[in-house]
């Protein structure tokens, strides 16, 4: 601002050697201008500070799309005669990562600022003090803001190298029935309350002692689908695309899994998936994990 004010005290003094020199009507009307151009320009600052200032956020975007954040006055894209600067933190939650930026418009420019989409993650935007100038930039007023959003990279399904046969997944497991025609028992010794229907006569005939039959039947376990965290952020995209695309494969198959998060020198982190639903909230849940750094892993 102090260059551009000594920049329009020259413009002043020429003036009025302008006016001296030939005192004409030109030279009138330019030194006039010059003298209330300060005024004109803090009058339509003023005017454009009590305009509102709304955020439009992508809360959701895929790896590697093109996406921004922009900023609307009123309920339109421009800041009209007058130059608006925001200052960011940004924040790479699975990075663990915060930079400090700066958005400036020019001459009432549009603004926008760029989302990061190069790797999968949790991007917080936080914004407390927007500054509007004047179009010369000799004056300027702060507004108090309070932006806090966020945007989620989401991974891109990726087909893993090999989709082994589901039958591999179907984990099949017994378990006590409440039906007393199932086909498939076990057998225990008998204890004083069991139904006498359920002795298993023949066998407790041949073993010299009371034994009774216990329904069985077949259940599946679930299938169990494994994700390390690693601080390589490319390998960690590929791991999650190829986590969704088998996770949507399995519900396609009605088969319910578990996504089981491994992070170094951590407890694990699971989610049971049995819906679309369970396997966004886990995508989100992980999208929030922050990466181990290279020196974590290795310890």
């Amino acid at each position: 601002m102090l260059k551009n004010w000594c920049i329009y005290i020259l413009l002043v003094i020429a003036g009025i050697a302008f006016f001296l020199v030939y005192q004409m009507w030109l030279a009138w009307y330019c030194l006039l201008l010059l003298l209330f151009l300060p005024l004109i320009s803090l009058v339509l600052l003023l005017v454009n500070g009590k305009n509102a200032i709304t955020v439009d956020v992508p809360k959701n975007v895929k790896l590697h799309d093109k996406a921004e954040i922009g900023f609307k006055v009123d309920g339109k894209d421009r800041m009209p005669l007058s130059i608006c600067r925001i200052y960011f933190t940004v924040r790479d939650v699975m990075g663990d990562e915060s930079r400090d930026i700066k958005l400036e418009s020019h001459q009432g420019g549009a603004l926008a600022l760029p989302v990061e989409t190069a790797h999968c993650g949790a991007i917080v935007f936080d914004a407390k003090k927007i500054r509007l100038y004047d179009l010369f930039k000799l004056f300027y007023i702060n507004k108090r803001i309070q932006i806090h959003e966020e945007v989620l990279v989401r991974p891109v399904p990726e087909m893993p190298k090999a989709i082994p046969h589901m039958n591999g997944f179907k984990a099949k497991m017994l378990r006590k029935s409440s039906s007393t025609y199932s086909e498939i028992y076990d057998v225990r010794d008998y204890v004083e309350g069991d139904p006498i229907k359920n002795i298993h006569w023949k066998l407790s005939a041949k073993k010299d002692k009371t034994l009774i039959k216990e329904p069985q039947e077949e259940c599946y376990g679930h299938a169990r689908v494994y994700l390390s965290l690693l601080d390589d952020r490319k390998e960690i995209d590929q791991k999650l695309g190829e986590l969704v695309f088998t996770s949507s494969y399995f519900l396609d198959k009605d088969i319910m899994h578990r996504i089981r998060v491994l992070p170094p020198k951590r407890r694990e982190v699971s989610f049971d998936i049995q819906s679309q639903r369970d396997l966004d909230t886990a995508i989100v849940r992980i999208l929030h994990m922050t990466l181990p750094k290279e020196g974590d892993q290795d310890e």
